[in-house]
């Protein structure tokens, strides 16, 4: 072999290959891993998460949606007031225990189950009183009687108390 060949010696590369990398010596790696850092996979671990809130979320509040429409729409019960005798306007203002109103124009309707205290006029003759419990899909029925004609034209013929002379003008009716 001549002195310019630079092929190495079949016992030189043997004995390189042994021996250790030193410390301070610098080896030649790609800018990938270079700056490539383990925040990388914590940012696309932190995306997929937040995908999966931001699809998730309107899923759950949809669900949250659908169920409490469907317990106000369906947890109720019937109500209905059933009159002596017929009537052409009917208004019934329910009161509930704390003290919530509520006024009904039709003999017939529904309310979440409890106790209530009805308050029902009919032809404007007069309040008529009566507490109810309602319950969880049943009907209850309030009865109420109503004054009959001739109770009311009673009630209409009463003699009515004396009046004022002129000179009493301080007195009121």
């Amino acid at each position: 072999m001549s002195p310019q060949t630079t092929e190495p010696k079949p016992s030189q590369t043997k004995a390189a290959q042994a021996q250790p990398a030193l410390k301070g010596e610098k080896f030649w790696e790609p800018e990938d891993k270079i700056f490539a850092t383990t925040s990388a996979s914590s940012t696309a671990r932190t995306k997929d998460i937040l995908t999966l809130a931001v699809t998730g979320l309107p899923i759950v509040g949809a669900i949250g949606t659908f169920f409490c429409w469907t317990a106000s729409n369906f947890y109720v019960g019937d109500v209905e007031v059933q009159t002596s005798r017929p009537y052409s306007t009917i208004t019934v203002k329910v009161f509930d225990n704390k003290g919530s109103e509520a006024t009904f124009h039709t003999p017939k309707f529904q309310l979440m189950p409890g106790n209530y205290h009805l308050v029902i006029n009919a032809d404007s003759l007069g309040a008529q009183h009566a507490d109810t419990n309602v319950a969880f899909h049943a009907k209850t029925k309030v009865q109420v009687e109503l004054p009959s004609d001739l109770d009311r034209q009673e009630a209409q013929e009463e003699p009515k108390a004396k009046g004022k002379h002129f000179w009493q003008f301080w007195k009121k009716n």
